[in-house]
């Protein structure tokens, strides 16, 4: 196998031909002149050829000598530029492979944001990405299947994870366009005499959400319909079958059924749901902050202007959708606005 020569006794050979002087060689680089003259004949054996014209002073260089200054100023250059390019590595955090759960109104609508700048940036090398419902995540990571879920189960009780949360987005009521008049201001209970309510199903997280709303609020009505997903389920609204209660990343998701939809504020305040970005703790302690981070970003530059176009009357609150990192999932979210101070549910219902 090919080996390397002594890179120094090359790098002291040319400092001799840039200087024309082994003394002025040897101050250059801080050694005796007896080891520059070593090191000019040890490089001179190597490459089996002089280096130097001794017969002249200052010394001038062989065609040999004029080609190894040549290489040895390309060489400083790019080892220069290798220990750049690895410091600027090690001063990088390691990106690793990340296995990440979403909820499908999720996935499908910040999902590709986030997947792209993940492995664009200095987190992911490769993301495998799973959609579903959400006690499927909440299992999976359990299970160690998955490094962590963006999830709207805040997995209370469970001490070995940690929610970060996202975003607390209120629950809407939607309706087909043409029912619109006939419904606006009116009180929950009295509209769900007159219509169907087409629920999620209560094997998802939202449907279970949804039904305990209801009991609060002792509304009792027949359960016909139900789906896991939110396209199903407002497409069965756009076709006339009844009215449902859901969200905006939902009405994101199924946008191909918005110009069929009325989207009104929900008639009784005080449900929303909070998504997180849960994780078990000594998993990815040192990364789930950054991840959320860019996780807000996204919401906040591209899925909120989406929320605001879709849901014209919401454009003016759509901003406090998003959790300030240091926010509790189950804390009450507040913002002062018009000199009063109103929980995000009051927000986006003006009733």
């Amino acid at each position: 196998m090919f080996s390397l020569p002594d890179l120094r006794v090359l790098e002291v050979a040319a400092v001799v031909i840039e200087e024309g002087s082994m003394s002025a060689a040897g101050l250059r680089l801080g050694i005796t002149q007896s080891a520059v003259s070593q090191a000019m004949k040890r490089a001179q054996a190597h490459i089996g050829a002089s280096l130097v014209r001794r017969d002249r002073r200052p010394l001038g260089p062989t065609e040999a000598g004029q080609a190894l200054l040549t290489h040895m100023r390309e060489i400083t250059l790019r080892v220069g530029r290798a220990v750049e390019e690895m410091r600027a590595a090690a001063a990088r955090p390691e990106r690793e492979d990340l296995r990440l759960g979403m909820i499908d109104t999720f996935a499908s609508t910040v999902g590709p944001l986030l997947v792209r700048s993940l492995m664009a940036g200095s987190i992911a090398l490769r993301v495998s990405a799973y959609s579903g419902l959400v006690p499927a995540h909440a299992e999976a990571l359990m299970r160690n299947e998955i490094d962590a879920a963006v999830t709207s189960d805040p997995m209370e009780g469970v001490d070995e994870v940690t929610p970060l949360p996202l975003l607390r987005e209120p629950f809407l009521l939607v309706a087909p366009i043409a029912w619109a008049d006939t419904l606006r201001d009116r009180p929950l209970d009295d509209l769900l005499l007159e219509h169907r309510l087409i629920r999620y199903t209560a094997r998802s997280h939202m449907g279970t959400q949804i039904e305990r709303h209801l009991r609060r609020l002792r509304i009792e009505h027949p359960q016909t319909m139900s789906f896991d997903t939110s396209d199903s389920l407002l497409s069965m609204v756009a076709n006339g079958m009844g009215v449902a209660i859901t969200t905006p990343l939902c009405i994101l998701q199924a946008a191909v059924h918005r110009p069929a939809l009325e989207v009104m504020p929900l008639p009784a305040t005080g449900l929303s749901r909070t998504i997180a970005l849960v994780t078990k703790q000594g998993g990815l302690d040192t990364l789930a902050a950054r991840i959320a981070d860019d996780i807000r970003v996204l919401l906040r530059n591209w899925t909120l202007p989406q929320i605001a176009a879709q849901i014209p009357w919401m454009a003016r609150s759509v901003g406090s959708i998003v959790l300030d990192p240091l926010a509790h999932e189950n804390a009450a979210c507040r913002c002062v606005a018009g000199g009063s101070t109103r929980t995000l549910d009051e927000q986006y219902n003006p009733n």
